[in-house]
């Protein structure tokens, strides 16, 4: 079942939410500051291309830093991902 759910997904909106993950990824990589949130661009466009099956860790020591950053991208790459 994971594996026709994962097609499906792949088809109808998997491959085009990766794509633009990977383009932020490279926008982020091309600014240095930005190295660590083109990164986990690539980590999540992994993540979308392949979503069923697969299970989020929660990091509870991960910090201020990472709150951050989340804050961050959520304003300046998040949202635009998601509407698009």
């Amino acid at each position: 079942m994971k594996t026709i759910l994962n097609v499906l997904w792949l088809l109808l909106c998997g491959l085009w939410m990766a794509l633009g993950y990977i383009a932020a990824g490279i926008i982020c990589c091309i600014l240095i500051i930005t190295i660590p949130f083109g990164i986990a661009s690539f980590r999540m466009a992994n993540y979308a291309l392949w979503p069923f099956g697969r299970t989020v860790i929660r990091k509870p020591e991960a910090g201020a830093a990472s709150t951050i950053g989340n804050v961050i991208w959520i304003i300046f790459a998040g949202i635009w991902l998601a509407i698009g």
